[in-house]
């Protein structure tokens, strides 16, 4: 038994050894696989960290024929309405909605629009489908905004979509109420109530050139034979302006051009020939259809390119015509007790020099006008002040305070972009307020002077 076990030992020790080896070896090998899905997962976590990574691999079709095989790891998505830190749009191009169809007036669908005041472009669409990727989506009076889907619209970090309804009638002839409060933003000539600025019928740089340009026609040039001028189509105004007109054709001479008491022929009765014909006359009669807070239209800015006196009508703020003109520069009928004293003040003045000229104060300036109207707008504004004076309303408050003359859809992507995106979701919008606190009762120039 003893010498069977002695012989046996020799022959189990290299087994023992053998087995040793290949648990040795199989040990290395783990590791070594170990090792490689641990490289393998570093190298996969490295790319899918990376914002980019392309590989190319060349694939052999035949002996003479290569292609490249493009491996192109998943790109993170880029925000499409970037923001700085205070939340203000860092965007530089964007896509406006013209919901109702009138805003773009003439603009092709796709068309772009530069914005130099912010350096920015905005294209047009008239596509309700596109709208999840509208920046400003627009309708032209509030109340035909109400298909707009305003609770599905976006105005967070991650995306900014905007409202804005717009008009340039006056409240008699457009609508007012709750409808405009859904709006973020509300453009119309209302110099206070519009949000962030007004929509007005002045173009600053031409009007202040028109401002203090010197008349065309001199005083000695000027129609004798009428004392003012009216050029009006539309003869059933709110404010019965065609009956305070023929009662005042009674006391003095007025040249009617237009449809409305028509007693001469040479001109039309729209804007285009007004100018021509207003310059001739000492007076031109520039009263609104109705008489709301602020509503100026072309009427003013027409008389004051003509380089004659405008008559106007205002009261009450409705509108105050000092936010428009510098003081002293026009006739305002309703600072006069009656008919008679309206029309004989308007005979002593235009038979005057003196006290007609005494009117066109600000047109006697040493500007060459040429170099004046190459400036830009804010160096306007200087020598503007430096003549009506600093404190005029019309600088302070008025229409030179308030239109910087630019595109409407560029005030608003210039403001976006100095306004954080959560103060103007804060901000309070409200109604527009209707023609019985906008306006002055409805034939008030009809009855006045009764």
């Amino acid at each position: 038994m003893r010498l069977i076990t002695r012989h046996q030992l020799p022959s189990i020790h290299p087994r023992r050894s053998f087995v040793s080896l290949l648990f040795t070896i199989s040990i290395f090998v783990s590791i070594g696989i170990i090792l490689r899905a641990t490289n393998q997962d570093t190298q996969s976590t490295a790319i899918i960290n990376e914002p980019i990574v392309t590989k190319q691999k060349e694939v052999k079709l035949s002996e003479d024929k290569t292609i490249l095989n493009q491996k192109i790891a998943p790109v993170q998505k880029e925000n499409a309405w970037p923001l700085d830190a205070q939340g203000r749009s860092l965007k530089t191009n964007f896509l406006v909605l013209d919901w109702t169809g009138f805003f773009g007036g003439g603009a092709t669908e796709g068309e772009r629009v530069l914005c130099s005041s912010s350096n920015t472009t905005f294209v047009w669409t008239r596509q309700h489908n596109r709208i999840e990727e509208t920046d400003f989506i627009i309708a032209h009076d509030g109340g035909a905004g109400g298909s707009i889907p305003f609770d599905h619209l976006h105005l967070s970090n991650d995306q900014q979509q905007y409202t804005m309804a717009f008009v340039m009638e006056s409240e008699v002839h457009s609508t007012t109420g709750n409808a405009w409060a859904r709006f973020n933003f509300i453009m119309t000539y209302n110099l206070d109530d519009s949000y962030p600025e007004p929509a007005t019928y002045f173009d600053m740089n031409l009007y202040l050139d028109d401002l203090l340009r010197p008349p065309s026609v001199s005083f000695e040039d000027k129609e004798k034979q009428a004392d003012a001028v009216w050029i009006i189509s539309n003869c059933n105004a709110q404010n019965g302006r065609e009956g305070f007109i023929q009662r005042l054709m009674q006391e003095i001479k007025i040249d009617s051009f237009g449809s409305c008491l028509n007693n001469r022929r040479g001109y039309g009765a729209r804007m285009a020939d007004n100018v021509d014909a207003y310059k001739k006359y000492k007076f031109v009669i520039a009263i609104e259809n109705s008489n709301c807070a602020d509503y100026v239209t072309e009427k003013l800015v027409k008389a004051v390119e003509s380089g004659s006196i405008p008559i106007v009508a205002g009261r009450d703020g409705r509108p105050d015509y000092r936010r428009y003109m510098p003081k002293h520069s026009f006739i305002n009928i309703f600072d006069y007790s009656s008919m008679k004293d309206l029309a004989d003040d308007i005979k002593r003045i235009g038979n005057n020099k003196t006290l007609y000229e005494s009117y066109l104060w600000y047109k006697k300036n040493d500007i060459n006008i040429q170099n004046f109207k190459e400036l830009p707008l804010t160096a306007k504004l200087k020598h503007v002040a430096d003549i009506i004076g600093l404190n005029s309303t019309m600088l302070t408050s008025g229409i030179a305070a308030k239109e910087k003359s630019e595109n409407k859809v560029c005030k608003l992507t210039r403001f976006v972009r100095q306004t954080p995106w959560q103060d103007i979701a804060a901000h309070n919008s409200t109604a527009r307020a209707g023609p019985e606190t906008a306006c002055l009762p409805r034939r008030h120039l009809s009855n006045s002077f009764s």
